[in-house]
């Protein structure tokens, strides 16, 4: 993933956190999709700077390799990922 690119992804329920879906899932897995965006930090550097910015709707972080990836909808995500680049 780009760093700071918006993208569609898909994402899967793993319990009560979100995780990312892998390429080619089962057809019997449910999946869903949303827009998102990596951010090439730790999950909690960037939830605690995400969680300070005001946004309409709830925002998921996902712990990844090298990083972040931030679920939300579009326009928070925009919001988001403007104030993770400062």
């Amino acid at each position: 993933m780009d760093p700071y690119a918006f993208v569609q992804s898909r994402v899967i329920k793993d319990g009560d956190k979100w995780a990312m879906a892998p390429e080619n899932p089962p057809e019997d897995m449910r999946t869903w999709t949303g827009w998102s965006a990596f951010i090439p930090a730790p999950v909690d550097i960037v939830k605690k700077k995400g969680d300070a910015v005001r946004i309409a709707f709830r925002a998921d972080y996902i712990p990844v390799e090298d990083g972040t990836v931030i679920l939300a909808g579009y326009n928070d995500l925009e919001k988001i990922v403007t104030a993770l680049r400062g």
